[in-house]
């Protein structure tokens, strides 16, 4: 085994347990935040919806942006990437106008994929550290687990039409309202968290036990099971959002330090900005003020309604967002599992000692 791989055999956390454990993992304490706001304070939804967007959102949104549009490198290397997603906002814009329903059911629908799309590839990046080989069954199993706990309470909401988002029932196809569906994704997801535990004690066993990647889906599934149960799921969810965006936020600082220790930035902006969480944090709060001056140019300058107005700004910008993280998410995963110039040149120095 090479020193670099021995390195990530001893350490399997992102950056260190401490970092890992309160701004990826732990921050799903956060969770609570929302719903506490609203049960414990009574805090009006309108109001928690804005906080959520303005402090958290909104800047987790518009980090992506300047991970994928600032800096030139990246448009440079990935155009087949970066410019198709400029085709989202024109149909986010008819959608808004013409059908807010659909958009609010194709919105709900992608928003839950990609929540659940992050923490599984942040579960990939934490197997991406270990040298040790894993099978095809290990990552279905850790996926599985994690795309189906949302669902079975959801499901059963869905169905009965008691799924409510922005005040608006979440629309179902009438061949998906089947009563045995929800019993259908109990199962399925009873035997994921059964295959889970099983194969968690055997990695255990042979030494093969990769600690963060396991407290990250135990504690991803805790959270996915409990929030549809919440009798105010505009609420619920956004205790979810609070935790992704946040732990979106860390991941993308992330990525945008991978991209300078392995020389694919090229943008002065991002290279002064995103080594300091405060600046980087500025820099996207002041990308979500632009957003909502766009939003009230809308209205008040192109006489939009307030709602049209809203959702063509922030559905378009979440969409693109969605769509080019399926890309992000697969390139971190690259670059975690490359050495950078600093890990060779740390390798060459143990080698010649």
């Amino acid at each position: 085994m090479s020193a670099i791989a021995m390195a990530r055999h001893r350490n399997l956390w992102l950056v260190s347990a401490k970092f890992d454990l309160t701004f990826l993992i732990g921050s799903a304490g956060l969770a609570a935040v929302p719903m506490g706001l609203y049960y414990g304070f009574g805090v009006s939804t309108t109001a928690i919806n804005y906080l959520v967007a303005a402090l958290v959102g909104g800047p987790h949104l518009y980090s992506t942006y300047g991970l994928n549009f600032i800096d030139g490198s990246f448009r440079k290397r990935f155009p087949q990437i970066v410019w198709p997603s400029l085709i989202i906002p024109p149909i986010v814009l008819f959608l808004a106008l013409n059908h807010l329903t659909l958009l609010l059911t194709i919105f709900f629908f992608s928003a839950s994929l990609h929540v659940l799309h992050q923490l599984g590839y942040l579960a990939d990046s934490y197997r991406h550290k270990d040298a040790r080989p894993r099978s095809a069954w290990n990552r279905l199993v850790d996926y599985g687990l994690i795309f189906t706990a949302l669902y079975p309470a959801a499901s059963q909401k869905l169905i009965a039409g008691q799924f409510f988002v922005a005040n608006r029932v979440i629309a179902v196809p009438d061949i998906a309202k089947q009563e045995w569906i929800p019993g259908l994704v109990t199962a399925l997801f009873a035997c994921f968290a059964v295959a889970f535990v099983v194969k968690t004690v055997k990695e255990y066993r042979e030494d093969r036990f990769n600690l963060p990647a396991t407290v990250l889906i135990a504690t991803a599934t805790v959270v996915s099971t409990l929030i549809p149960r919440f009798s105010n799921l505009d609420v619920a969810f956004q205790g979810y959002n609070t935790w992704h965006s946040f732990q979106y936020l860390a991941l993308v600082w992330l990525m945008l330090k991978l991209r300078r220790e392995h020389g694919e930035m090229d943008s002065r902006l991002m290279a002064r900005t995103s080594p300091r969480a405060w600046t980087f944090y500025g820099m996207n709060l002041g990308f979500t003020a632009a957003a909502v001056a766009l939003i009230f140019l809308l209205q008040y300058g192109f006489g939009f309604a307030p709602q049209p107005a809203y959702y063509s700004v922030v559905l378009g910008s979440l969409l693109i967002h969605y769509y080019l993280d399926v890309f992000n998410f697969r390139r971190y995963g690259q670059l975690l599992s490359e050495p950078s110039a600093r890990e060779l040149g740390t390798a060459a120095r143990r080698a010649a000692a």
